[in-house]
């Protein structure tokens, strides 16, 4: 579990705090997206977690643990970090970006190399492109490796800051159903950080809304959003008058319609249980 006790976060030259007294426990396991507009403090939490960026007051806990007590470049070797526009090492290929951080957590060169390789299957890379360069691949493929480079370790903690928030649509949505079906079978204690309430909603299990100076407007799962806005903030930050949608009959299908008569997709009969 990672714990916020009351951590507060001044940058020089700030009038404000960027984070003021936020409180928060992510469960073990489960994948805790932070949301909110830019400039509320969301990476600055994040970041807190490897001790990027170190707290100006409170605390953060991993197990029970002070992480301010651990050696801050050991504690990032065991944390897993995917970062928007993946941050690869231009002279390295996409295998030797992976294998490196492997070897830094202690495997062989070959040890290392196989298990790039074989993250980057599980990401669904080509192997015909395992020896390109940065450079040389599509933001999408890059993203990729930033994935496998993230989670090659097999760390327990995955932090992930906006990382799908650099390619196109199609990509994006690509990489979230991967990154669901990994967590299913990974089980990782994963924090991301989003800007966008709909990516939110897909990959998260439980979501954490900020608002100014990190301040928590709603905590809860998608469904606590959609059903019980905490108020007039959240109801505007997830567009919930947009989202109400009706079934209407037309030709052959029920359709979901929203608010402005728009099909956005099709309705089902509910499974049998």
């Amino acid at each position: 579990m990672i714990e916020y006790q009351d951590v507060s976060a001044v940058y020089p030259g700030m009038a404000a705090p960027a984070v003021e007294g936020f409180n928060y426990q992510a469960r073990t396991a489960s994948t805790t997206v932070i949301v909110g507009p830019s400039g509320c403090g969301k990476t600055t939490l994040l970041r807190m977690v490897n001790r990027m960026v170190e707290p100006s007051s409170g605390a953060v806990l991993i197990d029970g643990e002070d992480i301010a007590g651990k050696d801050p470049v050991q504690l990032r070797r065991s944390i897993g970090y995917v970062m928007q526009n993946s941050g690869l090492l231009p002279h390295k290929t996409a295998l030797e970006n992976v294998a490196a951080v492997a070897k830094l957590s202690g495997a062989s060169k070959a040890d290392a190399r196989k298990a790039a390789g074989e993250w980057l299957e599980r990401v669904h890379l080509d192997s015909s492109l395992f020896g390109r360069y940065p450079a040389e691949l599509s933001g999408g493929q890059a993203q990729r490796v930033g994935v496998a480079r993230g989670l090659v370790a097999d760390p327990t903690i995955v932090l992930m800051d906006e990382p799908f928030g650099a390619v196109d649509p199609v990509v994006r949505r690509e990489l979230q159903q991967e990154v669901l079906e990994l967590q299913a079978t990974m089980g990782k204690t994963i924090v991301m950080v989003t800007h966008d309430i709909d990516e939110a909603f897909l990959l998260g299990d439980d979501i954490v809304l900020l608002g100014e100076r990190g301040h928590i407007e709603q905590a809860g799962t998608a469904e606590d959003f959609i059903t019980a806005p905490a108020n007039e903030n959240v109801r505007h930050f997830v567009g919930l008058d947009a989202r109400r949608l009706h079934i209407e009959t037309r030709g052959e299908h029920d359709v979901v319609v929203d608010t402005h008569g728009k099909v956005v997709g099709i309705a089902h009969a509910r499974p049998e249980q």
